[in-house]
């Protein structure tokens, strides 16, 4: 219903018809407002402990609405509480996981490089200019590289071997490894280390370059 004004060009009977009307509907709204308002200061009370004067003020219409959309908005608040400690407990998961990797790693580069200094200091090498803490998985591996070259090439001998990239245009019976070229001229070979190998398991194998 539109607003009520008094209607000058109205007749005296009219016009209060029309307020009698507008004045009924609004008694009708009132009434379902109040039920609805005790109804919700009954469920959704306000909190304990409140002195008398704030208590009456939580239970105004204003207040008592507040409450009422505070307490709509509760189930998505839960859920995102939820996803909340999900998410972070997942995080936290991960970076347990993470510096456990990181322990167990360390600890595998730790008992390398305990084994790589030992490997060296068996093959006759010493601390100081050319082994170093630092460069001791390397040295250990440039060591294996060649103990390995050496007994392959006892193992050659005078034979001649296949190598990888072997297309030589003419006839080529391979390589032997006191050339630096296959049997037929072709290619330049030397002996290269298997790819992730180390001291602890050398391979090695001939390939043209």
């Amino acid at each position: 219903m539109a607003f009520f004004r008094l209607d000058n060009n109205k007749t005296k009977e009219e016009n209060l018809k029309l307020a009698k009307e507008y004045s009924d509907q609004a008694k009708e709204l009132q009434l379902r407002f109040e039920k609805i308002l005790a109804e919700v200061n009954k469920e959704f009370k306000p909190e304990y402990g409140l002195t008398p004067a704030k208590e009456r003020k939580a239970k105004e219409p204003t207040e008592a609405y507040k409450r009422l959309m505070s307490a709509a908005r509760k189930y998505s608040q839960v859920i995102s509480t939820y996803e909340t400690r999900e998410h972070m407990a997942k995080e936290k998961e991960k970076k347990a996981q993470a510096e456990a990797r990181k322990k167990e790693m360390g600890a595998k580069q730790s008992e390398l490089l305990n084994q790589a200094i030992a490997y060296c200091l068996e093959n006759g090498r010493t601390f100081g200019d050319d082994l170093t803490v630092e460069n001791a998985i390397q040295v250990a591996n440039d060591i294996a590289f060649q103990n390995e070259v050496a007994r392959r090439e006892a193992e050659v001998g005078d034979e001649y071997i296949g190598f990888d990239g072997q297309n030589c245009e003419d006839p080529c019976e391979g390589w032997n490894p006191k050339d630096r070229r296959c049997q037929c001229g072709n290619r330049r070979v030397s002996w290269t280390d298997g790819y992730s190998t180390d001291f602890r398991d050398m391979t090695i194998h001939a390939e043209a370059y």
